[in-house]
């Protein structure tokens, strides 16, 4: 069991940035200045260290474990497509599905984000069809092949600055994922009160 704790450890790894995080801690000090506040570096995924409280993530099915982590939304994430500054596409400030005819794209694989069905079911249906490649997990390795075989990214937004040197376009449709926090379970009182704050910003 774990014990009351007057502090949050947040993770900090190749997989999740700080973009909530960042806003945010600073507010949640002001409210709770006895509160601890630190961050650990991991590498594992499969095995986050016991004393981390919190990620900020995009929604995923892997590689975080259900038993011990439950997923929060605080926010949609839209889902844009990164491209090199070389490409024709990027000219346009907004692509359209049509524009993505033929293209190879790298997109999450569905049995890792979720159900995606009708965004796949658009893509599937493009004439010429969109050449669809799946990865499992979105790091700095995906770009980087990415750019070796010249591939578009299907990325949520908040991941943008993690595709450098892709830039970044929205696409003319609706399709978003979750964005929010993985909190330990069962989430302690002062994880939940920063979850609070998040929810309410």
């Amino acid at each position: 069991m774990r014990k009351i704790s007057a502090k949050i450890v947040f993770a900090s790894g190749y997989l999740n940035g700080q973009t909530l995080s960042g806003r945010l801690i600073p507010q949640f000090q002001k409210n709770h200045p006895k509160a601890q506040i630190s961050f650990r570096e991991i590498n594992d995924y499969q095995q986050i260290p016991a004393e981390v409280d919190i990620l900020e993530m995009t929604y995923a099915k892997e590689p975080l474990s259900e038993h011990e982590f439950s997923f929060i939304s605080i926010v949609p994430s839209p889902l844009r497509v990164a491209l090199p500054a070389s490409h024709p596409l990027a000219k346009k400030k907004q692509l359209s599905l049509q524009d993505l005819a033929a293209q190879d794209l790298e997109i999450v694989a569905p049995s890792i984000a979720g159900s995606e069905d009708v965004m796949l079911s658009k893509l599937l249906n493009v004439r010429p069809a969109v050449k669809l490649h799946y990865y499992s997990v979105f790091n700095k390795a995906v770009v980087n092949q990415a750019q070796l075989t010249k591939h578009l990214l299907l990325i949520p937004e908040a991941y943008s600055e993690l595709c450098h040197p892709y830039i970044v376009k929205p696409v003319s449709w609706s399709f978003a994922t979750s964005y929010g926090f993985y909190c330990r379970k069962p989430v302690p009182k002062l994880v939940q009160e920063f979850i609070d704050l998040a929810q309410k910003s």
